[in-house]
């Protein structure tokens, strides 16, 4: 068994360890699975795209997710979250990204293809190795607007109930991105 099998079965019982347990973002394993079904590629760290409350306190050691979601979310959440914090506080929607290691850099690049065509345009190989090209698939849907500081509220909660219903239209779309490539990798195998 070659190095790319042997790291692909590892990586896909991983993968498979983490939905049995409900660790996988319920949003994307369905085309995770459908890109670890091609010969030439396979999936490790992904994330669906979230919506989250972030606290800031200055280190990249101790900055922590006060609340994170892999869906859309209600502005009742948000702000239950929003009123518990001190600190510098973000809300964060961040789009989808996706990593897989293709067998070859031709695999790389049709799946690069597939991708672009699907939405993701912030994609790229990330690197060149022997036994695996990774490619990091991403989109565009993200906002970052900061809402807190020490304590001190910088937005109301009709604010906050704005920046939710745009991060649920954002979230919204890259799903929409996930369902389209996963369509296109069924259609036209890679």
């Amino acid at each position: 068994m070659d190095r790319f099998v042997k790291q692909k079965k590892h990586a896909v019982n991983k993968l498979n360890m983490s939905v049995s347990v409900g660790d996988a973002d319920e949003g994307i394993i369905s085309l995770l699975s459908r890109i670890n079904s091609l010969g030439d590629y396979y999936t490790t760290s992904s994330c669906a795209g979230r919506i989250q409350l972030f606290q800031d306190v200055g280190s990249k050691a101790d900055n922590q997710q006060i609340a994170c979601w892999h869906r859309t979310v209600k502005p009742a959440e948000v702000l239950l979250a929003y009123r518990k914090v001190s600190g510098v506080l973000y809300f964060k929607c961040e789009p989808p990204i996706i990593h897989v290691a293709a067998r070859t850099v031709e695999a790389a690049q049709k799946l690069l293809v597939a991708a672009r065509e699907s939405g993701f345009k912030h994609s790229g190989i990330q690197s060149v190795k022997d036994e695996r090209v990774m490619v990091e698939l991403a989109s565009t849907e993200s906002l970052d607007a900061p809402v807190a500081d020490d304590k001190r509220r910088l937005v109301t909660d009709d604010y906050i109930k704005y920046l939710v219903r745009l991060a649920n239209k954002k979230h919204r779309r890259s799903q929409e991105k996930i369902r389209k490539l996963e369509n296109s990798l069924k259609k036209q195998p890679i």
